[in-house]
């Protein structure tokens, strides 16, 4: 890692495709939260309540992602490192996947898939409000219509910083939501259910609110192990993409049933998450 005035430098490990990364990102052109343009990634991050506009692209020489500050605002070397701290957690570029590697060698369904995504890092949501309301948001409708929620959500309740005539921005925060009316939320074309959930502040209480529901509550709650607690275990065994894709990957007549979906959780064991990510990956 190193810092310069305007400019961030953050090593990656061996394991690591900017390309794939990108790919992923890039996989649904409404969504709100960045903008990419060729291989360069703009995002905004609000910190210590000033927003601070960023270039995020790869240096392939210096085997490096290297991040520029746009706007003109002072940023601290404590700012600094939080910016660092969210990269590296978006991209999980702490986590060693050699082992993972290892085991998609031996591995019928992940082999293929390490081979042609060779590189791809388990793309998360750092912040846990912008992961729990995404699982709710998402749920039980196409990823399509699920993005047009989420730009819907994040420019109505969210902040911006434009840019070159263009905005960018912030997601909602949860104590702006928790002050809000259900009639403000039902206008983006929300089911009454997934209001409700939005509309609490605290956490336990969001976890506590949907395990109520029969179905909901496992299938969000390891969306958000998997991409904001980065537990590897974590294993949506019931997802409708993960299903869908192990079909394609076995050419099989019908959909996994729940026998074999346990077999797979047993056999990826601490790496269920990322085998995970890696199909999901195969839909897109």
């Amino acid at each position: 890692m190193m810092i310069e005035l305007n400019k961030l430098e953050i090593k990656v490990p061996n394991i690591f495709s900017w390309d794939e990364i990108l790919v992923y990102l890039n996989r649904e052109p409404n969504e709100v939260m960045y903008k990419i343009n060729d291989k360069t990634l703009r995002r905004a991050f609000k910190l210590e309540e000033k927003i601070y506009l960023c270039d995020i692209s790869f240096n392939e020489r210096k085997n490096v992602i290297e991040v520029t500050l746009l706007n003109d605002v002072h940023w601290s070397q404590i700012e600094q490192t939080m910016v660092i701290n969210f990269i590296v957690e978006w991209f999980d570029l702490q986590t060693d996947i050699n082992s993972f590697y290892e085991l998609a060698k031996e591995d019928l369904i992940l082999n293929p898939l390490m081979n042609k995504f060779y590189g791809l890092r388990l793309v998360g949501m750092p912040d846990f409000y912008e992961a729990i309301t995404w699982g709710i948001l998402g749920q039980q409708i196409n990823l399509q219509f699920a993005y047009t929620l989420k730009r819907r959500f994040t420019e109505k309740f969210g902040e911006k910083v434009t840019y070159e005539e263009l905005d960018y921005w912030i997601y909602p925060e949860a104590k702006r939501i928790a002050e809000t009316t259900i009639e403000d939320l039902l206008e983006l074309k929300l089911t009454l259910r997934k209001v409700i959930f939005l509309s609490f502040e605290d956490a336990k209480t969001i976890e506590k609110e949907m395990i109520k529901i029969r179905g909901i509550g496992p299938w969000i709650a390891n969306y958000v192990l998997m991409r904001c607690f980065r537990k590897n275990e974590a294993f949506p065994m019931a997802d409708i993409g993960l299903l869908n894709g192990i079909k394609v990957i076995e050419n099989l007549s019908e959909k996994p049933d729940t026998t074999k979906m346990l077999a797979l959780k047993e056999d990826w064991g601490g790496w269920a998450s990322y085998a995970t990510f890696y199909i999901w990956r195969l839909l897109y």
